[in-house]
């Protein structure tokens, strides 16, 4: 009998599902953009408008199929226009006025406020550390977060193991005792470093296929549920 690829993939996440709740995560590692904070949102708007300015338009699709950020990259520019447009781009997204624009995410509060009595939570985002405090310090988030990781972590950031292993030994635990919320496809590579791995899609990446072992929820809210961590 043949098993469809659907079928695969259900079966690679329920296996994942009983090893993450076989040995319950003591660390809950959360991707910043686009998980606690709208800021890949506020990212593609900006950088929407800083390229308009120049003449040049994108859409959502482009920005998706071109990996997000990375996507000014992909127009075919010269060196010193794509360099003047970026240090535009990163006056004003680096500055105060984004906050402004940034939003939690729906359900973030509660729902750190729940699970920080059940585990402990840190950053696991490729942003800058100082941009990361800035926001947690902004929406009163900080208390919940004992550690921060941010891109300057070690080379080459989430794509390196050594991230989330640098991440497990600062709380004197396993990779696998951690877990890693992200919402994109780069967010897969915790997996080489033997960190499971829940996605909870954007409006950017509900579309993009995900490892089959990575598990994949609706929203935040849903994440206390699958911890088995019952909400006040």
């Amino acid at each position: 009998m043949k098993v469809s690829m659907s079928q695969k993939m259900r079966t690679a996440q329920w296996y994942t599902a009983r090893v993450i709740h076989k040995r319950t995560p003591k660390i809950l590692l959360f991707d910043v953009d686009g998980v606690l904070f709208n800021t890949d949102e506020v990212y593609f708007a900006f950088l929407k408008e800083t390229l308009k300015a120049e003449g040049i338009s994108i859409d959502e699709q482009f920005f998706m199929e071109h990996h997000y950020d990375d996507c000014i990259d992909d127009l075919g520019l010269d060196s010193q226009t794509k360099s003047r447009i970026f240090a535009s781009f990163c006056a004003r997204y680096y500055s105060d006025e984004i906050l402004r624009h940034v939003r939690m995410k729906d359900g973030v509060l509660p729902v750190l406020d729940s699970l920080s009595k059940a585990f402990h939570l840190a950053t696991s985002s490729g942003e800058s550390e100082a941009q990361i405090k800035h926001y947690l310090d902004h929406f009163g988030l900080a208390q919940y977060f004992s550690f921060v990781g941010h891109g300057g972590l070690v080379e080459g950031r989430k794509s390196n193991p050594a991230y989330f292993h640098t991440i497990a030994r600062h709380f004197g635990v396993e990779p696998g005792e951690c877990l890693h919320v992200g919402d994109a496809p780069y967010d897969q590579q915790a997996l080489a470093a033997g960190v499971p791995v829940v996605i909870i899609p954007t409006r950017f990446t509900a579309q993009q296929s995900f490892d089959p072992r990575c598990i994949v929820l609706k929203n935040v809210a849903e994440l206390p549920e699958f911890l088995k961590v019952q909400r006040p």
